[in-house]
């Protein structure tokens, strides 16, 4: 069997190596370096035009604007609507118990396991 398999066995010290890879690969030390980098970086920043491909075009700002709003109002409402449905079904519960029905029995059983959910998410 022949050494070069071996491995780390080989390098009985790697203290020299870890040294010139330190050196090689150091940060550049005084401001020059430093001060010339941040200027190229905001230079290039000055350049850059409006309509990058990262950029979102304003006409889609707004609209991304009006459809969010959209969103929040129709999410808003729908869960007053659910909450105003179940208070009533819980009222009509409470007034009549013969009124208990399967959709507010499945109600029930909805709002226990988003509870659990809840729970177990942490939300």
């Amino acid at each position: 069997m022949t050494n070069e398999f071996r491995g780390p066995e080989l390098m009985p010290n790697d203290d020299e190596l870890t040294r010139e890879l330190r050196a090689m690969y150091a940060a550049p030390t005084g401001d020059a370096y430093w001060g010339l980098l941040e200027h190229r970086i905001t230079a290039r920043l000055e350049l850059a035009e409006a309509d990058e491909w990262w950029s979102v075009p304003e006409v889609w700002l707004r609209v991304g604007m009006i459809a969010a709003g959209f969103a929040v109002i129709v999410a808003g409402s729908l869960l007053l609507r659910t909450q105003t449905q179940m208070a009533r079904a819980e009222y009509e519960t409470v007034i009549d118990p013969s009124t208990i029905d399967a959709p507010v029995l499945a109600a029930r059983e909805r709002l226990a396991e988003q509870a659990t959910v809840r729970i177990l998410t942490g939300h």
